[in-house]
């Protein structure tokens, strides 16, 4: 049991604040169960950018989009030789791309419909709108929620021939870019 920050996706806000964690990855942990508690937290809202402070609340895994994933990353010794996809996810006001994590020889779309509800995308990015002004956020993993998940596609193949090449978003020139942050 540790506490870990938390910084949550919802339909109509995003969500920080601090999780106490059972297990060793968030993915396993937030698969788990269907609702967890959330302390000191704060909401801001998609449409107009108010904050609301709390200072405890149950959060249902289902009204969450996608989840950036924080503390360990599990055993090391557990982990397998997995390929890397680059997908591009459409969920509710998110735009987000990242690598899925395959078995060698799998389709990459198709082991995603076969997965648990929250999964993993490494090295990703997630757009969205937020009062008027476009965020683009660069994280380490985004754990989305593929219950939610509008539409799922692989990226160009130029993406895929340079896999470390920084991910541009669609979107118009006026972005405010976050670095993730340890």
């Amino acid at each position: 049991m540790r506490p870990i920050d938390f910084a949550g996706f919802a339909g109509d806000c995003t969500i920080s604040g601090k999780l106490t964690m059972f297990g060793d990855r968030l993915t396993d942990f937030l698969n788990g169960q269907e609702r967890f508690r959330v302390h000191h937290l704060e909401c801001q809202s998609l449409e107009d950018g108010h904050t609301i402070s709390l200072d405890s609340i149950s959060l249902e895994r289902s009204d969450l989009m996608a989840v950036v994933a924080s503390g360990p990353r599990g055993a090391e010794g557990q982990r397998l030789a997995l390929t890397r996809n680059r997908l591009q996810i459409s969920i509710g006001p998110y735009l987000i791309l990242g690598q899925i994590h395959a078995k060698r020889g799998t389709d990459a779309l198709a082991s995603v419909l076969k997965r648990e509800a929250m999964v993993p995308l490494t090295s990703a990015t997630i757009a969205y709108e937020a009062a008027g002004t476009f965020f683009v956020r660069d994280v380490g993993t985004i754990i989305v929620n593929r219950h939610l998940v509008e539409w799922i596609s692989p990226t160009t193949e130029a993406a895929t021939l340079f896999p470390d090449a920084l991910v541009r978003s669609p979107f118009v020139a006026q972005l405010t870019k976050h670095a993730e942050t340890s």
